[in-house]
């Protein structure tokens, strides 16, 4: 070392340099915002529409969409798609007391205490039910009918462990089953409130 007042020099200046280098630097930038005003053709009336898409697995809702159309004055919004407010058909399922399960599948039924197999049998008769009774459900049968099945698979998910690979495909092919059938309902539905 040939220097030794530049070598302490470097040494107190370091920090500094480094600091100067890492600096960090905040920038702030404001969108204009503005606003869109949509008007209506003449003759014509806005519909909102929801879609839902469920998860399989827990019959919840995982993604909803919504998009407003222009229809024709006096047409009448359908069932699957009022504006301002969801149908019952479109409503999100919510856990059905065990009193209302023990009613729809027609037996005796506390959802909290199904073993695997109780609850293999709950299921098997919650889609014959729907199989056999769909064709003359209201909208509020099928809202039910998702009450029950979210009841079914809040204590499929606490169980789920102890199900077999087989049971847990039946389980799934019965949910997929239900709401296909629901959204079958709701299509129909749609297209004969449209004709």
């Amino acid at each position: 070392m040939k220097n030794p007042c530049l070598l302490a020099l470097l040494l107190l200046a370091s920090p500094f340099a480094a600091l100067a280098q890492t600096k960090s630097t905040t920038t702030t930038t404001t969108k204009p915002t503005s606003t869109t005003t949509t008007t209506t053709p003449a003759g014509t009336q806005q519909q909102v529409e929801v879609t839902e898409d469920l998860d399989p697995e827990t019959g919840k809702v995982i993604r909803r969409t919504t998009r407003t159309i222009n229809v024709p004055v006096g047409t009448t919004t359908s069932p699957a798609s009022s504006a301002g407010s969801s149908s019952t058909m479109d409503s999100p399922a919510t856990a059905a007391t065990d009193a209302q399960v023990s009613t729809f599948l027609r037996k005796k039924t506390t959802v909290s205490t199904l073993t695997t197999t109780g609850l293999l049998s709950a299921y098997d008769l919650f889609i014959e039910r729907v199989r056999n009774d769909r064709q003359n459900w209201k909208p509020a049968d099928w809202a039910t009918a998702a009450n029950i099945m979210s009841s079914l698979n809040d204590r499929y998910q606490q169980l789920r462990g102890s199900f077999s690979l087989d049971d847990k495909l039946t389980i799934r092919s019965q949910q997929g089953e239900f709401q296909a059938l629901r959204t079958a309902k709701q299509i129909s539905t749609q297209v004969s409130d449209k004709l």
